[in-house]
C-alpha cells in the first residue's frame, strides 16, 4: 500500500467517524474509541517500521490499525455498550461495516482482503487454523498494538475516575469485587480467559495479564515494560489481593525474560 492510499483510508476513516457527531461533538464513548484508533494505528506503524518491514507493509499495517474498531461507532449507537457477549461481534460487524459504506473501495485486492481478514479477526479468542504468512504477522501485529493500548486505556479511564462516570467502557462490572477463582485458574494454567467469567475489575486486570503473556512480537513486549504498565496497574487497583498481586509478579517475571 502507498503513502497516497494510506492517506485516502485516513480520510475516509476519520469523513465516518463525524457521522456520529452531534452539534460537531461525539458522545464520550464514541471520542474514547476515536482516540484509542488514532493510537493504535500509529503503535501499528511503529511497530511494523522497527520489525524492519517494508513500506508496503508498514502503511498496511497502520491501515489495518486505522479499520480495525470501525465497527465501535455503530455498536455503541444501537447497544450504547461494548460488550460482544450482549449485543454483537465487533469484528464481524466490522467486516459489514467496511463492504457497506464502500470504505475500501479502489484498495488493491490482496490488501483489501487482508484489511478485512484482520479486522474480522483481531478480538477473537484464537488465531484462525489456516492462515498465509502474509495473513499471520498482521493479525498478529493488530492484535499486539490493540492489546498495548487497551493496557493505556484500563489505567487511563481509572487514574482519570472514569470508570465510575462510564461504566461502560469497563463492562459495568464488579469494581471493588476481588479475583474470580475460575479466572485465576486460567490464568496459573496459561489459558485465555473466559470473558464470561469476568465478575470484577480484579478479573480484567487478570485478563490483560494474560494478553502480556500472550503478545506475538518481541518489540510489543518492550514497550509495555518501556511504559512501565505493569507499575501504573499495580498503582491504581481497586483491591491488591495476594493470589492478584502473585499474577504480577508471574507476568513481570515473563516479561523481563523476553
Amino acid at each position: 500500500m502507498t503513502e497516497s492510499e494510506l492517506e485516502i483510508l485516513g480520510i475516509r476513516f476519520r469523513s465516518y467517524a463525524d457521522r456520529y457527531r452531534i452539534d460537531g461533538v461525539l458522545d464520550p464513548m464514541h471520542q474514547l474509541k476515536l482516540e484509542h484508533t488514532i493510537r493504535v494505528a500509529a503503535d501499528s506503524r511503529a511497530l511494523a517500521a522497527d520489525m524492519d518491514w517494508s513500506e508496503e507493509e508498514v502503511n498496511l499495517a497502520e491501515a489495518v490499525g486505522l479499520f480495525h474498531d470501525i465497527a465501535r461507532f455503530p455498536q455503541y449507537q444501537q447497544y450504547r455498550s461494548f460488550s460482544d457477549v450482549d449485543t454483537i461481534d465487533h469484528g464481524d460487524l466490522g467486516v459489514q461495516t467496511l463492504e457497506n459504506e464502500n470504505l475500501l473501495d479502489g484498495v488493491a485486492a490482496d490488501s483489501r482482503e487482508l484489511i478485512l481478514h484482520a479486522v474480522k479477526h483481531h478480538n477473537k479468542k484464537d488465531l484462525p487454523a489456516a492462515l498465509t504468512a502474509r495473513e499471520e504477522m498482521h493479525l498478529r501485529l493488530i492484535r499486539d498494538a490493540d492489546r498495548l493500548d487497551i493496557f493505556f486505556v484500563c489505567w487511563d479511564t481509572l487514574k482519570s475516575g472514569q470508570a465510575h462516570d462510564h461504566p461502560e467502557v469497563v463492562m459495568n462490572i464488579d469494581f471493588n469485587g476481588p479475583p474470580t477463582s475460575s479466572v485465576l485458574a486460567q490464568f496459573e494454567r496459561g489459558e485465555a480467559i473466559d470473558y464470561r467469567y469476568l465478575n470484577s475489575m480484579a478479573d480484567r486486570f487478570v485478563l490483560q495479564l494474560s494478553w502480556m503473556h500472550d503478545l506475538s512480537y518481541a518489540a510489543t513486549k518492550r514497550l509495555v515494560r518501556d511504559r512501565n504498565i505493569l507499575d501504573k496497574f499495580i498503582d491504581i487497583l481497586p483491591v491488591k489481593t495476594e493470589s492478584l498481586l502473585n499474577c504480577f509478579k508471574k507476568t513481570a517475571a515473563f516479561l523481563a525474560e523476553t
